[in-house]
């Protein structure tokens, strides 16, 4: 393999780490026509990957996304091993989804570019650790390259492409076009940053979501439902910028210069938020967080869930192709 790889000889992917991510994006790869060798450590995670792969192809063959054929062919693209340099023979591009922890993703890193031929690119679902800091495990650092999707992978279309200081254009190249061929939303973040931009955008309006419950100003039930039925109603189809654009931009300059003065600005976590996490109240996963669960809600919600976002993404799609 050359030292610069060209997109349109890309066939084998393999994906470091089976978990939620790991699963999900296996499953777009797949779909797409890759050749997929999915790797982890445990027998186990590659059994419950393939379960939750098989769970979300049902879904879409529901929802006419996929055809029950198109499902078939997809799964057996998808091969599975416990031995990493096993996975990595042949391969042109990895993809890891291993827990956030910089020392670990370098380490991997380093492992895994010595087993790869030369030209292999290597990115990384980081959520947001720096992609120039994986990378300087690297001896080719221009050959890693953030591929930051979002949850559940295989339904929301956000994947953010990210460039390192040493990130190639090549290797930029080849993630942005292979995003593309999953039919995914592509973004190009071009300045790296803590967050990148999805987090950014999720943490600002948690700030004030957070803040406004600490001040009493409403219950934690009346901001999910604030966003869910208003600003969060319209954002799938008209991001902040075209709702501006569209409302009047002397409109929002008005009410931004009173309210941005308003606006919370705190740089640490609020004290409601650290009082849940102190008194182990995790949410979903404990039984306890801002609201109470019981031991079958969350396969509920997450069912309700990605039924919610297989049709809204459905709906997207008809309307675009109108």
């Amino acid at each position: 393999m050359s030292e610069q790889m060209r997109f349109e000889d890309l066939r084998r992917v393999t994906m470091v780490g089976a978990g939620t991510m790991g699963a999900g994006m296996s499953m777009c790869f797949a779909q797409a026509g890759y050749q997929v060798s999915l790797y982890s450590r445990s027998s186990e995670s590659l059994d419950r990957a393939l379960a939750r792969i098989e769970n979300s192809q049902s879904l879409f063959v529901q929802e006419d996304l996929i055809t029950a054929a198109e499902a078939v062919a997809a799964k057996k693209r998808i091969t599975t091993t416990t031995r990493l340099e096993e996975s990595l023979e042949g391969t042109q591009f990895v993809l890891e989804s291993v827990p956030e922890d910089l020392a670990l993703k370098q380490a991997l890193f380093r492992r895994i570019e010595t087993a790869c031929s030369a030209g292999t690119i290597l990115a990384t679902n980081t959520s947001g650790l720096s992609i120039t800091a994986i990378a300087s495990a690297c001896a080719r650092p221009g050959l890693v390259g953030g591929m930051h999707w979002a949850n559940p992978p295989e339904i929301v279309p956000l994947v953010e492409v990210v460039r390192g200081e040493q990130t190639s254009d090549n290797t930029v190249d080849v993630i942005y076009r292979a995003t593309e061929k999953l039919g995914k939303a592509p973004v190009l973040i071009q300045k790296e940053l803590p967050g990148f931009a999805s987090n950014r955008l999720q943490y600002a309006v948690l700030r004030e979501a957070l803040h406004l419950v600490a001040e009493g100003v409403v219950s934690a039930e009346d901001v999910d439902r604030t966003l869910k039925n208003g600003v969060g109603f319209r954002y799938p189809w008209l991001g902040p910028l075209e709702t501006a654009d569209l409302g009047g931009l002397d409109v929002f300059h008005n009410v931004g210069q009173y309210l941005f003065p308003a606006l919370n600005s705190e740089a640490e976590m609020p004290e409601v938020f650290r009082q849940l996490v102190a008194e182990g109240k995790f949410g979903i996963k404990s039984g306890e967080g801002f609201f109470e669960y019981g031991p079958d809600d969350r396969e509920d919600i997450l069912r309700k869930r990605d039924l919610f976002f297989v049709r809204q993404l459905k709906a997207i799609r008809e309307i675009k192709n109108q």
